[in-house]
């Protein structure tokens, strides 16, 4: 075992309060004179208290049993090496788990309504139909002219749920939420009024992220709860249960 690894395996004893007598002594002596083994101390003290700031206590010690189950059968020459192979393993383990608990707070805490909505807005994507000539909407709307759908939109008379839906999506492309409501609504509307259910579950989604972009995320969370809740809904795995307690948190803190 070379050096490096030596000092790592005492200071590692060291932090766990398992040294005594003269190798105490020592390395407490090594630590106050020498600066690349206090440099390294530092960190893996910083590594210990962050695992028991982040509650992993208990799953480093599931972790510890397993392994010491494990070195119990193995031969006792080799006990010196795998219980360093060991230490280093579980070392390892604490820092990744404590990079990802950084991480999902750092996403968690940094979270805002234009975040959440750049992360899971898609735009709808219109499925072929055999026999059925499109519209100039749909046509548009498959070339990602979202002005020129807007402004066909605008002249006509009578438009129909699919238009109504369509505009709708193209104000939320264009960055224009607040008319993206009003459409939504709009369809929903027509929807009550004739009694149907064109596009219902799609509005649910488009909508809640239309409220979302317009920054009225108190009126988005309940869309999404319900979105979330219905394990047949088709936007069902877009709406996480990591993406509702996110958009709960930029709820509660506008």
């Amino acid at each position: 075992m070379n050096e490096n690894s030596t000092h790592t395996e005492q200071l590692i004893q060291y932090l766990d309060g398992e040294l005594q007598g003269d190798s105490l002594s020592t390395i407490q002596k090594s630590i106050e004179e020498n600066n690349a083994i206090r440099a390294e101390f530092e960190n893996l003290r910083m590594a210990k208290e962050s695992v028991k700031s982040y509650g992993l206590k208990m799953r480093v010690g599931s972790i510890h049993e397993e392994m010491m189950q494990e070195l119990k059968v193995k031969a006792r020459p080799k006990t010196g090496i795998l219980k360093t192979i060991y230490r280093y393993s579980l070392r390892v383990a604490a820092v990744l788990i404590i990079l990802f608990g950084v991480s999902a707070l750092y996403q968690y805490f940094s979270a805002t309504p234009e975040k959440l909505f750049n992360e899971n807005f898609q735009a709808f994507e219109l499925h072929e139909t055999r026999g059925k000539l499109k519209t100039s909407l749909e046509d548009m709307y498959e070339k990602g002219d979202m002005n020129g759908l807007i402004q066909q939109f605008s002249l006509l008379k009578s438009p129909q749920v699919k238009d109504y839906f369509l505009t709708g999506n193209a104000f939320l492309s264009t960055h224009q939420p607040a008319r993206a409501i009003e459409t939504f609504i709009r369809l929903e509307q027509l929807n009550k009024t004739n009694n149907t259910h064109f596009f219902e579950e799609d509005v649910e989604y488009f909508l809640a992220l239309s409220y979302l972009s317009n920054n009225e995320t108190s009126k988005a969370l309940p869309l999404f709860e319900k979105i979330h809740a219905d394990q047949n809904h088709p936007f069902h795995s877009a709406v996480s249960a990591w993406f509702i307690s996110r958009v709960k948190r930029v709820s509660s803190h506008p």
